[in-house]
């Protein structure tokens, strides 16, 4: 039996006409649902239809050389940075861990310096190594000095050392011996009185 027809027979005409005014007015709030793939294509933005759309290839001959010129020239500078990189890589290695390096003998006879006892009751507990400084006050790359002897290989630095207490200079000498590098001598000289040199390797 009809639900309507049910309330019919309970209700009293007028009661009855606004119990279908009551339903009427309830269907009518119902919003209608918005179709899903409606509402995604509206999300779509104009940079992403641009990265979406396939570049249009060249038609014409000129436009086919110039593409190729393109492709060439990106090729060859991509090349080039990947050379410069390579190079630069070589010469920075080179610099900082060949074992002939300035850089590297400075650092190791800086270690020496700083762990040594008496440099550290000449200079301080602390103690600082650097090259050479301009009139600027900028400091320059350790001097050094390539030369050979008696058929040997050497290299000499020279650093300043500076510590809480004192500053004065550092010389090291390593000799090529049997392919291998070795020390063969690290020596430091204090500036303020009273003057010492203190001979931390000796080997000559």
């Amino acid at each position: 039996m009809n639900f309507f027809l049910i309330f019919s027979y309970i209700l009293t005409p007028s009661q009855f006409r606004n119990f279908s005014r009551t339903i009427s007015a309830l269907e009518l709030t119902k919003k209608p649902q918005k179709p899903v793939k409606q509402e995604n294509a509206l999300q779509r933005s104009i940079l992403e239809e641009v990265f979406v759309k396939e570049k249009q290839k060249p038609t014409t001959f000129s436009g086919k050389v110039a593409e190729k010129a393109s492709n060439t020239f990106m090729y060859t500078a991509v090349a080039v940075g990947v050379g410069l990189i390579g190079a630069f890589v070589y010469v920075l290695a080179g610099e900082f861990f060949a074992q002939d390096s300035p850089q590297t003998i400075f650092n190791k006879a800086l270690a020496l310096v700083r762990e040594d006892g008496r440099c550290q009751d000449i200079f301080g507990a602390s103690i600082a190594g650097f090259g050479e400084e301009t009139s600027r006050g900028r400091r320059r790359h350790v001097a050094h000095h390539k030369y050979e002897k008696d058929g040997m290989q050497r290299i000499r630095v020279l650093f300043h050392v500076k510590g809480d207490r004192d500053e004065g200079i550092a010389q090291a000498e390593m000799e090529q011996r049997d392919g291998d590098w070795q020390w063969r001598f690290l020596y430091v000289e204090n500036k303020h009185r009273p003057k010492t040199t203190h001979v931390l390797i000796d080997n000559r």
